[in-house]
């Protein structure tokens, strides 16, 4: 089994140690034939910083390059971005509901429960960084 995520894409800059590669994320319907024609497919472009590249002196600006990361990156980026989130909201929804059945509140304040969450992400950037690492694939 290939436990590894690939995405082709485009050096964008060499900025010290950090390769910056453009990747071009689309949904699972932006492939297809008509796409072009519905509205539901998109495709969104995003930077990704590699550090710690060998021989990045060989890279410059628009060169093709395959971005690796493991699966256990991905689930654990789906994990912290969608699951815990999900259980806060819906954590707090019901212990609020016990005290009152005014669902605005319930909701508002299962909402305002993941501002300290992505607070505490935003302030663990750095070592979430070291976490979800990539890399580039060699072609050889």
């Amino acid at each position: 089994m290939n436990n590894l995520i690939k995405h082709d894409g485009i050096v964008d800059h060499v900025e010290g140690n950090c390769l910056k590669v453009r990747v071009l994320q689309t949904s699972a319907c932006a492939s297809c034939k008509v796409a072009g024609h519905c509205h539901s497919s998109e495709g969104k472009e995003k930077l990704i910083d590699i550090y710690g590249v060998e021989n990045i002196d060989k890279y410059s600006k628009g060169d093709h390059v395959t971005v690796v990361a493991s699966s256990k990156t991905g689930a654990n980026a789906v994990l912290l971005a969608f699951v815990i989130p999900f259980v806060i909201m819906v954590g707090m929804v019901f212990l609020v509901s016990r005290f009152t059945s005014d669902e605005p509140i319930m909701a508002l304040t299962g909402i305002l429960w993941l501002i300290p969450y992505y607070i505490v992400l935003f302030m663990m950037r750095d070592r979430l960084s070291r976490k979800f690492s990539f890399s580039i694939e060699d072609h050889y």
